[in-house]
């Protein structure tokens, strides 16, 4: 059974020194109508509220800070109206983390209640907050148990952090799967190619993962259907037509078993290829779309010309196929 609401709850980083800042991100995901909703992010007693606000989607509700009998506080957010089935809501809340002698694991609950009050859906998310800097395993352990240093040299390890973080996934960036899409042309400058910025991130993706296969085949039927279908989503089937001249000899004559016409010209081929429809915007006429396809076949001509053997001739067969 689907639940009606989905929350998801998470904390900027996933650990923390006390007097540094820690950002809960919390996002709604509603699959059937709600009424009257309410979202109450509980705040660890270690942290202070510093800020919060609301991402996407979040008019009509009213925010609140409270506080039940035992002093713990919750970010509450409390819709006015129902809330529509298929819409999307993320806030933020900012707290910062008290000093505390000790490390400690904090925990933080995100739960979306009806107007009845009943639970529809909760997440919890857990954060570590040490004590003292890992810088401090680098010095004498005299340094130890000095709160001053332990507290300095936390000032250089949050700075450091995120760098020693790059350096620690440096070989995501080189995945075409894991890098950051910011990363993709620079990927793609490495194998001299050019991403076609047209094209779904996904796809670019696929493209580059590809690239030094499709390199090893250039020029072949094989590589040619794979980056055509990497390339468009769609379907690419090749059919090369193979020359039956006539041989001098004995067993030579005229007549029907001499093969004339195009299918006897030598170093030439046939592409059909299988499209999905082009992506026009909602509400183009057909002349855009007409446009649009137009592009398309100049693209896949381009990459035709480009990919197979120079001395070689082909006729393209576009087929959109149905939704």
């Amino acid at each position: 059974m689907t639940a009606p609401a989905v929350v998801g709850h998470v904390a900027n980083v996933g650990r923390r020194y006390p007097g540094e800042t820690v950002a809960f991100h919390t996002r709604i995901r509603v699959s059937e109508p709600l009424s009257a909703p309410t979202l109450r992010v509980s705040l660890p007693r270690e942290c202070v509220l510093e800020t919060y606000r609301a991402v996407a989607g979040f008019a009509g509700a009213t925010p609140s800070v409270e506080v039940d009998q035992e002093q713990n506080h919750y970010m509450t957010w409390t819709f006015d109206g129902d809330v529509a089935a298929g819409s999307e809501h993320e806030c933020v809340t900012v707290c910062r983390i008290a000093p505390a002698g000790r490390d400690v694991r904090l925990e933080s609950r995100a739960v979306l209640t009806g107007a009845d009050a009943a639970p529809v859906a909760e997440e919890t998310l857990a954060l570590n907050v040490e004590a003292q800097g890992r810088y401090l395993r680098y010095l004498p352990e005299v340094y130890e148990q000095d709160e001053l240093m332990g507290r300095f040299l936390m000032l250089f390890e949050s700075f450091w952090g995120p760098i020693e973080t790059q350096i620690d996934h440096a070989h995501c960036y080189f995945d075409p799967q894991m890098a950051p899409a910011s990363f993709l042309p620079w990927l793609a400058s490495w194998m001299n190619a050019t991403l076609d910025d047209r094209l779904p991130e996904e796809r670019q993706r696929l493209l580059l993962q590809a690239a030094v296969p499709l390199y090893r085949r250039r020029g072949t039927k094989e590589g040619l259907e794979q980056y055509l279908d990497l390339y468009t989503g769609g379907t690419a089937h090749i059919v090369e037509h193979r020359a039956q001249d006539f041989v001098l000899g004995p067993a030579a004559h005229l007549g029907p078993g001499i093969a004339l016409g195009r299918t006897n010209v030598p170093h030439t081929f046939t592409v059909v290829l299988t499209l999905p429809p082009v992506g026009a915007p909602s509400g183009s006429d057909e002349q855009a779309v007409a446009a649009l396809e137009e592009q398309r076949r100049r693209v896949i001509q381009s990459i035709i010309e480009t990919e197979k053997p120079a001395h070689t001739g082909y006729t393209l067969h576009l087929e959109v196929k149905e939704i």
